[in-house]
């Protein structure tokens, strides 16, 4: 948002919106510059960097796990386009969007508010809102709401999202919401810890391995390791055209099947 000297309400808000995919998060200034709370910078600007900050918290459970996975296997978290696509000729040159996991981001970058996405071949979702997929390859332009952060994932995604926290210490807060997306199969391992002591490194985790099966629109999980007082107890699913399943208790196991605008 400018570390030294001024900067101004719309430029810092898309600078809280940029750090949401990032592996760290942080905001800086000077002492002789307006600190960088959102309050203090106008109504508009302040609710667009608050929704980046309870953003950031939801995804706190895939972040996490994305650390955990790197941790095990050493698979980067956060990838190039050139990394993750080493095929495509439209993407491998681009250093304006990233992934973030499996999300593909693309943070509005100019003073105009005008958006660009490039989107690789697949079908794509806009992320976390869902809706109409996109058929790629393609480029997305136009204006971006102030509040709009261009991202998107492919179909078979599996996310995991946690209720809106004030801090870390407020876990879990609520169930989890596993957010899929059809079209294709695919999985997510979400990995807790006890969030304090170095004990993972002796295997102290508890694991949930969530599937999604496309073709009976069903996600199966199987949960190993005992769940301590900050982890997940209970989930329940969302497509991206709003379907909704009911809670229930992640336990050692379960599944939910996805059925047209309602979930059985």
């Amino acid at each position: 948002g400018g570390f030294t000297g001024e900067t101004n309400a719309a430029l810092l808000a898309r600078w809280y919106q940029q750090g949401v995919f990032l592996p760290i998060m942080r905001v800086h200034s000077v002492n002789v510059a307006t600190p960088h709370w959102p309050w203090l910078w106008g109504a508009e600007a302040g609710e667009v960097m608050k929704a980046a900050l309870e953003l950031r918290y939801r995804l706190l459970p895939y972040h996490y796990s994305l650390a955990h996975r790197m941790y095990d296997t050493g698979q980067l978290w956060m990838r190039s386009m050139a990394q993750a696509f080493p095929s495509s000729d439209t993407t491998s040159e681009l250093t304006s969007q990233w992934m973030d996991g499996e999300i593909l981001v693309a943070p509005v970058l100019s003073e105009d508010s005008q958006m660009e996405v490039v989107l690789p071949t697949g079908k794509w979702y806009p992320f976390p809102a869902g809706g109409a997929a996109v058929q790629g390859p393609a480029t997305l332009t136009g204006a971006a709401n102030a509040s709009d952060i261009p991202a998107f994932v492919a179909a078979g995604s599996v996310v995991p999202l946690g209720p809106v926290v004030q801090h870390t210490g407020a876990l879990p807060g609520g169930p989890l919401e596993v957010l899929v997306f059809p079209g294709a199969d695919g999985s997510f391992e979400l990995v807790d810890d006890d969030g304090e002591s170095t004990a993972y490194e002796q295997g102290a985790t508890r694991r949930v391995q969530f599937t999604w099966t496309d073709a009976s629109a069903t996600l199966s999980w199987t949960a190993v390791g005992t769940p301590g007082p900050s982890h997940f107890q209970q989930v329940f699913v969302t497509g991206p055209s709003g379907a909704r399943s009911g809670v229930v208790d992640i336990a050692s196991g379960g599944e939910v099947r996805l059925v047209a605008e309602f979930v059985v």
